[in-house]
């Protein structure tokens, strides 16, 4: 679990640009490992930034118990070296989970209307899913109708329920947003006593991390081109402004952070002591970088010593052709063999359990009859490559979703002989 710092946007864009509420209040969540980043209110949409942050291993292992009392109560009557041991190797087979936004998602006000799906950026779209790593930040956009002013609180509903089926949902209750009416003042601006000058003062911070970072802010009198003042912040992040009520603008900026515009009506306000506005920038080059995890596709999946999964092998549905796009995995597979000239592996089909069992089984031999002639006219001997079909006799999944059919359906090669050398990769397999 990460420490949140949810800190409520005190100042909201009095301007015709988009209204962004960063770091937004939750009321409640389902998840721990979702977080909201800002929300923003276009001229068309409402666009809503989040952050996934994969589980650890240790995370993972300990939700599988939860979930597999007998498992655990296994372990529980082990002695505690054993069990140790046990705890490690189930460790060493924890892999990435999956990821994906509901296309029937959609915010709904306190009244009961709501604002529906409309697209996603960075993030796969059920029913696809997108591969995630243990302990790694993903960052993604999800857009839905746009919001009417007026409406200050939202609930974000991903399901139904919060969890359902093995899937965890991400529905966010009562998130606060700076959307204000015609005539109305944003959530937390509080009007006080008469005072001819307003003290305002905060810290800039990271967007990802909350750690505070140093930064340059310029403040104009909206419609000025010469500043009204400018500070350089220290490693602490804190800035201090002295301003008379009126309109102003400030542009942030920090190296490796994208630069923030926001503005500010104090016109209306009678004083302010002791104002406090905290910034928090989105770094620059963590979120390509999480973009590019996003888009690069896996390579060949170890599942143990002897054996790897093809999941880059792709066929037509209910067909045992092998599709173009399954090339660039085969060709490691020839890689692997001709630096490997003395080993021999076994290529195993199978398939989801839909269908006749009977028919499922020769389709799965037939596939990976597909798989050993593409490697045999590759210059592979035939000597060498033996295959298997097992239709639908070794699932992975239990076969309930769509999801679960499609990690069933597969092709791995098993490794028959001790000695080998996996293909040289910057990726493991």
């Amino acid at each position: 679990m990460r420490k949140i710092i949810v800190l409520i946007a005190l100042i909201g864009f009095q301007s015709a640009l988009a209204q962004v509420s960063p770091n937004p209040k939750v009321t409640k969540k389902s998840t721990n490992d979702t977080f909201i980043n800002k929300i923003e209110i276009t001229e068309d949409y409402t666009v809503v930034s989040m952050q996934y942050v994969g589980k650890s291993a240790k995370e993972v292992l300990k939700g599988y118990l939860e979930n597999n009392p007998e498992e655990k109560e296994q372990l529980s009557r082990m002695n505690p070296l054993m069990r140790q041991l046990a705890l490690q190797q189930m460790m060493s087979q924890v892999g990435g989970s999956s990821i994906s936004i509901q296309p029937t998602s959609f915010l709904k006000t306190k009244d009961g209307r709501t604002f529906e799906f409309i697209k996603a950026s960075n993030i796969a779209v059920a029913p696809d899913r997108q591969t995630v790593e243990p302990e790694k930040k993903y960052f993604f956009k999800v857009y839905f109708k746009k919001l009417e002013p007026g409406i200050q609180s939202i609930d974000l509903v991903e399901g139904p329920n919060d969890e359902r089926d093995g899937f965890q949902y991400w529905n966010f209750y009562g998130v606060e947003v700076n959307n204000p009416g015609v005539g109305e003042e944003p959530l937390s601006l509080v009007p006080l006593e008469n005072k001819s000058e307003i003290f305002m003062s905060g810290k800039v911070f990271d967007a990802v991390t909350n750690s505070p970072i140093a930064a340059n802010i310029i403040c104009k009198v909206e419609g000025d081109v010469i500043p009204f003042d400018s500070v350089r912040t220290s490693r602490t992040g804190y800035f201090e402004f002295l301003m008379n009520p009126g309109t102003y603008e400030y542009e942030i900026t920090a190296d490796g952070y994208k630069t923030s515009k926001e503005f500010m009506d104090l016109s209306k306000l009678k004083t302010l002591k002791n104002f406090e506005r905290d910034i928090f920038l989105e770094p620059i080059v963590q979120e390509k970088a999480v973009e590019e995890v996003a888009l690069e596709e896996p390579e060949m999946e170890r599942v143990d010593d002897k054996t790897f999964r093809l999941n880059n092998v792709y066929f037509a549905i209910g067909q045992a052709g092998i599709l173009e796009e399954s090339h660039k995995e085969l060709q490691k597979v020839v890689e692997m063999m001709k630096e490997n000239p003395s080993i021999k592996i076994r290529i195993d089909g199978h398939t989801d359990n839909q269908g006749d069992s009977h028919l499922n089984k020769i389709l799965s031999l037939d596939r990976a009859k597909n798989v050993r002639d593409y490697l045999l006219r590759q210059g592979v001997s035939a000597e060498r490559v033996s295959l298997k079909g097992w239709g639908d006799t070794q699932p992975l999944e239990s076969n309930v979703s769509e999801g679960e059919r499609q990690r069933n359906r597969r092709v791995e090669i098993v490794i028959m002989e001790e000695k080998f050398t996996p293909p040289s990769s910057d990726k493991p397999f």
